[in-house]
């Protein structure tokens, strides 16, 4: 694989480690066409080698007021707003329902990828929970790799690679993404099956905050449903 992408085999075998070397974006190149990395996994490769360039985005805990008021005005839209850990800091009432109570919950169940994975409740929701848990898990990974210097990711990671086989299980898959929308079908005792495709909206590009929205697809009665479950 070196010598296909033109480089020494020693240099080769310490970028794999990891070690602390210079790389330059041609070599990198190389090595994404040599691989046939896929255009997110080129941009994760990128990453790992110069986390230094990437731009650092304002900390901030509280969802501002005005961010709460375009949540509610979305109606029959479920909506909610995360942080760049994924924790969920405001949403409306809809996505309450589908969600389940995240008032009271405890602030590490108010973290999308633990309750994808760790709480039964939200999990048992999701029909095509594989599909959502994978595509999580490859986004995770590149938020991991953007984010290698907060030891709160590397807390995350430790926490659910102990206690959950389905997380080890996709994570040795390897796969990474960018993708920020996915289709979900969400069960529930009171409205049977509601059917979405989602998007995930940063608020700007200095911002750690995003909103992500859940429409309801055509044709599938998922609207009926969701103005039901308001009433």
């Amino acid at each position: 694989m070196a010598s296909l992408s033109g480089i020494s085999l020693p240099w080769y075998t310490a970028l794999e480690q990891g070690r602390d070397i210079r790389v330059s974006e041609q070599v990198l190149e190389s090595l994404a066409r040599t691989l046939r990395l896929s255009s997110d996994e080129r941009n994760h490769l990128l990453v790992l080698a110069n986390p230094s360039s990437l731009p650092q985005t304002k900390e901030n805990d509280s969802a501002p007021a005005s961010l709460q008021q375009i949540l509610d005005r979305l109606g029959t839209y479920p909506a909610y707003m995360i942080d760049k850990r994924w924790n969920v800091l405001a949403w409306n009432q809809i996505s309450g329902t589908l969600c389940g109570e995240l008032s009271r919950a405890p602030e590490l169940e108010r973290n999308m990828l633990w309750r994808v994975f760790e709480v039964e409740d939200n999990k048992s929701r999701i029909v095509n929970w594989e599909n959502v848990a994978s595509t999580m898990v490859a986004h995770f990974r590149s938020r991991f790799a953007r984010n290698m210097h907060d030891l709160w990711y590397q807390e995350l990671f430790d926490k659910l690679y102990d206690r959950n086989e389905e997380f080890r299980t996709l994570w040795a898959r390897q796969d990474v993404s960018d993708t920020l929308e996915g289709d979900q079908i969400i069960r529930l005792p009171q409205a049977g099956l509601l059917t979405f495709h989602y998007h995930t909206l940063t608020i700007s590009e200095s911002s750690a905050f995003a909103i992500r929205v859940f429409t309801p697809l055509e044709n599938s009665g998922t609207d009926e449903q969701l103005e039901e479950l308001l009433k």
